[in-house]
């Protein structure tokens, strides 16, 4: 009898983060990012420096003048901060506050509001004040609407990129989450409105008011435990890198497993399975890992609903196959937090950071690497730091210039794989060839050679009728002034602008 694999389908929801005065004890509303105290690290950091970490990094210190031992150091040194500060931002955000909701504390950007909170509270008089009285809560999961980009499909979804049947067992659904100054921001600007949206457009604007420096924006995407095997283990596809030629590559393809154990059982530090039977007859204690080492939370009834609602919204949107029905889920399941993309308006063309759970922590392979994970600092504790991280503060190396650059130079990668990693060609229409660290070109037209920057750098809000109006790409170089973007409004790199506004 062949084996069921279980298979996740990426849903990308971005979820935007919201500050208020608050700290950490607060009883209600959405918490700032706090300071985790981690020497070295500020946010927000000034642009100038971290514009400058960037610079020496990607230019390997070529331009400092100095003897090759110093240039090396402090190309290190960039480096170090850069990735550092990256750390920083995922020490602070998944700090546990004092908010309680089910019996189970609440993280930093769990307070956060959802588009859809922002277009609720909108519409009321005191819309935001009235948001953060309400008790803790956590936000409903949703299904996916990146495709919505895909030139052709503006208004419908797109079949999945990767042109593989669509087998429905499993769904990471998600949501996008704004901080309390993003979220003011959102508000205050009518950003998800599309009567403003269309009057900015309509009256020449080229952009969006811009965001405040201290804006963060989240799309985080779980994984619900259901179909446990033995009543309590969940086989879950792990990442172990890239494929060794770019291709299209989802989960049914990576290979490995490991099971979660929802009782905290296990022993494992970084084994995989390589067959992930459904029935658990190919799990071992070695490569059982507990519920602990995963950020989670359980559902009540309501999530469960809205859960199989939103699972049953992606089968009927991808108009694929369906080998078997999803599980239910249902109230008192588990569902664990698999990763999570995360961008912050210090510089102009946003930092990004992109999280992903990894059995070997400590050793991650792409498009991380054992070196960045040694940059975590000691103030990352408990299951946060399970999880690997890769960054994109620059679409190539060097570093390209704000507008008037080329793209030239070699090709920056940062995906997520549970997010860009199945994506093929059709999903990325304006992929353009760039190359590699030995000048070789490369397609750059498939998710493992995608660069967060480059995606959301094309961001934007047409009504429609704009053919040429950027979507997504590959990694690439994006001018701010790229010719494209005329008839269209830019929308500060936030493609859930456009995707929720109502």
């Amino acid at each position: 009898m062949k084996t069921q694999h279980r298979q996740v389908i990426p849903s990308l929801v971005a979820t935007l983060l919201l500050g208020v005065a608050t700290g950490l004890q607060a009883q209600n509303g959405a918490v700032p990012l706090p300071d985790p105290k981690i020497p070295g690290f500020h946010f927000p950091e000034a642009e100038a420096t971290i514009m400058n970490w960037v610079f020496t990094w990607t230019t390997n210190g070529s331009t400092l003048n100095l003897p090759p031992k110093e240039t090396l150091a402090a190309t290190e040194k960039a480096f170090a901060n850069v990735h550092l500060h990256g750390w920083g931002i995922w020490t602070a955000l998944t700090t546990e506050t004092e908010q309680v909701f089910e019996g189970q504390k609440l993280r930093v950007f769990e307070t956060w509001p959802t588009p859809d909170d922002l277009i609720t509270a909108g519409a009321k008089p005191d819309g935001l004040k009235a948001f953060f009285a309400l008790p803790p809560s956590r936000s409903t999961p949703q299904s996916f609407r990146q495709f919505d980009h895909v030139k052709g499909t503006r208004g419908g979804v797109l079949k999945r990129g990767a042109g593989a049947s669509f087998h429905g067992e499993e769904t990471v659904t998600g949501f996008v989450k704004y901080d309390p100054s993003a979220a003011r921001h959102i508000t205050e600007q009518g950003l998800l409105k599309k009567a403003t949206l269309n009057a900015l457009m309509n009256a020449g604007a080229n952009q969006v008011p811009a965001f405040p420096s201290t804006a963060l924006a989240l799309k985080p995407v779980f994984q619900t435990l259901t179909g446990l095997a033995g009543g309590r283990y969940y086989p879950l596809p792990v990442w172990t890198g890239p494929p060794s030629e770019p291709q299209a590559w989802p989960s049914e393809k990576w290979g490995n497993w490991v099971w979660i154990d929802i009782q905290n059982g296990g022993q494992g530090k970084g084994e995989t399975d390589k067959t992930g039977s459904a029935d658990g007859s190919s799990r071992t204690d070695a490569t059982t890992y507990p519920l602990s080492s995963f950020i989670h939370y359980k559902l009540d009834a309501a999530q469960a609903s809205a859960l199989n609602e939103a699972k049953a919204s992606v089968l009927k949107k991808s108009g694929g196959t369906v080998a078997r029905a999803p599980a239910t889920a249902q109230a008192g399941d588990y569902t664990v937090l698999v990763g999570m993309h995360v961008a912050g308006r210090e510089t102009t063309r946003w930092t990004w950071q992109t999280f992903w759970w990894a059995p070997q922590a400590d050793q991650p392979p792409l498009p991380s690497s054992p070196k960045i994970a040694d940059l975590r600092p000691a103030q990352l504790q408990g299951a946060a730091r399970h999880y690997a991280m890769a960054l994109a503060y620059s679409n190539l190396a060097p570093t390209d210039p704000y507008v008037g650059g080329a793209n030239v130079g070699e090709s920056l990668y940062a995906y997520n794989p549970y997010l860009e990693a199945e994506f093929g060609p059709s999903i990325l229409p304006d992929s353009i060839p760039g190359y590699d660290a030995n000048g070789k070109v490369v397609a750059n037209n498939v998710g493992v050679q995608t660069n967060c920057m480059s995606c959301h750098g094309a961001a934007n809000y047409t009504n429609g009728s704009i053919i040429t109006a950027p979507a997504y790409s590959g990694d690439r170089y994006i001018s701010l002034d790229d010719p494209r973007f005329r008839g269209t409004l830019q929308v500060d790199f936030l493609w859930s602008l456009p995707g929720n506004a109502k």
